[in-house]
Formats: structure tokens, C-alpha cells, sequence
């Protein structure tokens, strides 16, 4: 979510005004408000002509990024998310943790492993100095473990899950009863071969999910993705196929995204074929 509206922290009375100059403010308040009705075109070509008058508002360079996120052009987003903190002036209500967050979040997804833990770690040091509410720094900690968890075989220099686990731990400490670091706490255990205690805390996940009245459905894929580690085709078909009720089209590209990274060892299984098809034509 845009920082300049609500990015997991807590800013107080709002105020979108940056002070460099007014016609600056009145451009990119208005991106800020059609991003938030989803006007995503209208949102990014008025963002861009606050950025054009105010060249160096960081604040709107970080809409800018947020803006682009949304539209699927993660390079380019990743492009303005750098250049709100080359420029770092002009926050206003706006916070460089944002910024470092993203960056750490889109260098891990492109696996490269060693950007990911320093913008990640700066993420971390900024979201104390700049009192970032508990779900920013937890959700900090848990994008940093992930550096720490792909094997070796996959040319990651810095896999530790010891380290992964430790990251979740201080994680779940902040957000204690959610659902999705608890997940990802029971994938470590899973691949540490703790598994009587892995199967517990997934079991206890599943019963909290189905009690609730809006169950996660990233908590969902992130249990099939265990099932699928632990070569359980028909549990994984499960637990995606709920994933994908409650949210189809994010997790239909979480799910053939992953075919051969989280769910290869169940990918071409009977009881996921029927998964599949259905994720693909979620996604035409």
C-alpha cells in the first residue's frame, strides 16, 4: 500500500502537502487519491507531473514506485523506489522504510540474495528510527529470513535456517497470532526434519483458518507449499484449491509461477492437474 496513505505505519494527523511548491502537492494528492480508487493510469501520468515540477520530492518518486507496483512493472517501480533515495529530500509524510522494504522485497524475488539483505537490514535500522508500527517491522524481518532459506543448490551463498528461523521468531514476537509467520515458522521445521512439531502448528494453522470468518488465502498457499515439501500431492491440491477460492487471481499466479520452485515435487501429480487448469483459466 502507498506509503503517503497507509503503508503499515503510523503517520498521525495525514497531510499529503510536500512543502517544495503547491501546484507539486496539488498533482501528486490527487495521483495519491485516484491510486486509491484504482485509477492506476490517471494515478501514475499525475504522479509523474508532481514529479516534473517537484523533481526533488522523495515522497512522490515513492508514490510513483507504488503506483507502478500495482500496475505489474516491478523493474520500473523498483527504478522510482531507488530514486526516492537518491533524491532524499522532501519525505513529508512519507517514510524512507518504505522504500527499503520494497527494494529488499523486489531483489529477493529476483534472488539476488546479497542487495535483498542489505536494503532489508537498512529497512530494518530506518523502521526504528523512524517508528515504524509493529506489522512494517515484521513483515521486515519475515522478507529477511527468506534470504536465508533457499538451499545452496540454488546459489544462495547465504543459506541459514538457523538465522531464517531466529528472523521469523523476532517476527512472530511483534504479531504474535498471525497466521502467516506461524506458516513459514512450520516450513522451517519442515526443513529442518522437526516434523512432529512441524505437523502440530500446521494443524493447529488449519483449525484457526477454518474457524475464522475471513480466512488468509496466502496462509492457505503457504500450507499447500508445505504439503508439497513434504511430497504430499493431495493435501497441497487441497490447500491451494482453498487459496484460490478466496483469492483467484493472486494465488492462481502464486500457484503456475511456482510450478517448479514451491510445488515441484507435487507439479505433475493427478491431484493437481485439475488445480492447474483451473489456476490457468483464472488467469485468461
Amino acid at each position: 500500500m502507498m506509503v503517503l496513505l497507509s503503508f503499515a505505519v503510523s503517520f498521525g494527523n495525514m497531510n499529503y502537502d510536500c512543502p517544495k511548491s503547491k501546484a507539486g502537492s496539488e498533482y501528486g494528492n490527487r495521483g495519491a487519491r485516484l491510486w486509491e480508487a484504482g485509477n492506476l493510469d490517471e494515478a501514475e501520468k499525475e504522479t509523474r507531473q508532481a514529479i516534473k515540477i517537484d523533481p526533488d520530492c522523495s515522497m512522490w518518486q515513492q508514490n510513483l514506485g507504488f503506483i507502478l507496483e500495482d500496475k505489474n512493472k516491478r523493474d520500473e517501480a523498483n527504478e522510482a523506489f531507488l530514486k526516492s533515495l537518491k533524491t532524499n529530500k522532501y519525505w513529508c509524510t512519507s517514510y524512507k522504510t518504505g522504500s527499503l522494504l520494497k527494494i529488499g522485497r523486489y531483489y529477493y524475488d529476483k534472488r539476488k540474495y546479497k542487495e535483498s539483505i542489505s536494503y532489508l537490514s537498512q529497512a530494518s535500522e530506518m523502521a526504528a528510527k523512524e517508528n515504524a508500527n509493529l506489522d512494517t517491522k515484521a513483515l521486515i524481518y519475515t522478507n529477511l529470513s527468506y534470504n536465508y532459506t533457499d538451499p545452496k543448490e540454488l546459489g544462495n551463498p547465504y543459506y541459514n535456517l538457523k538465522k531464517a528461523e531466529q528472523l521469523k521468531k523476532q517476527a512472530l514476537a511483534l504479531k504474535p497470532n498471525d497466521l502467516f509467520i506461524k506458516a513459514s515458522l512450520a516450513k522451517l521445521l519442515v526443513l529442518q526434519k522437526r516434523t512432529d512439531k512441524a505437523n502440530k502448528s500446521i494443524k493447529e494453522i488449519i483449525a484457526t483458518q477454518e474457524k475464522s470468518s475471513k480466512p488468509i488465502s496466502s496462509v492457505y498457499s503457504y500450507i499447500a507449499h508445505i504439503y508439497s515439501l513434504q511430497k504430499n500431492p493431495k493435501l497441497a491440491a487441497l490447500y491451494i484449491g482453498k487459496a484460490i477460492d478466496l483469492n483467484p487471481r493472486q494465488e492462481s499466479g502464486y500457484l503456475l509461477d511456482e510450478l517448479a520452485r514451491d510445488f515441484k515435487n507435487v507439479s505433475k501429480s493427478k491431484e493437481m492437474q485439475p488445480v492447474i487448469a483451473r489456476a490457468r483459466n483464472a488467469l485468461k
